[in-house]
């Protein structure tokens, strides 16, 4: 998974802290849910695993937010002297933000997975195991994603 955006550069750092800090805080989404609906008691468990979890899902939004880059990048080579479009929806502008997409493509699908793994797993575990058998098999699957994301819509090459 190659990342070529320089994130210490003055025009990738703010999208490198919106990245960590909306990953951040849909993770503490997942501490609460995890408390309180699922009713894990371990605290230890609770707290590092989101925070884990949450740096598996920032560096595969980097992937996705550097694979959009790229394509942008290219596109605009290609097309530099066309003229601008006229108004766009709300959503549209929304999802042209450029962290958006990114975030979208890694949190649904963890989401999604998080919760179906948890209830399979609830059957043969106990639910402090189940919580972490979910929380890191969607960690995979979302690094997964954002790797054939880059590979198929970037269509990065590795050197």
């Amino acid at each position: 998974m190659p990342i070529r955006v320089r994130w210490r550069s003055k025009e990738y750092i703010p999208y490198a802290f919106m990245l960590m800090g909306a990953c951040g805080s849909f993770q503490l989404l997942f501490i609460f849910i995890a408390q309180y609906f699922l009713g894990i008691g371990n605290y230890l468990i609770v707290i590092l695993m989101p925070i884990i979890a949450a740096v598996g899902l920032y560096f595969g939004s980097t992937i996705i937010f550097e694979a959009f880059a790229q394509v942008e990048r290219r596109k605009k080579l290609k097309t530099q002297f066309n003229k601008s479009k006229g108004e766009l929806s709300m959503i549209k502008r929304f999802l042209q933000f450029q962290v958006v997409k990114p975030l979208l493509i890694s949190f649904i699908p963890f989401t999604a997975l998080f919760f179906i793994s948890y209830f399979v797993s609830i059957a043969f575990f106990d639910n402090l195991i189940s919580f972490l058998i979910a929380e890191n098999f969607s960690t995979l699957v979302c690094l997964l994603i954002a790797n054939l994301f880059e590979k198929n819509y970037a269509k990065v090459r590795r050197y």
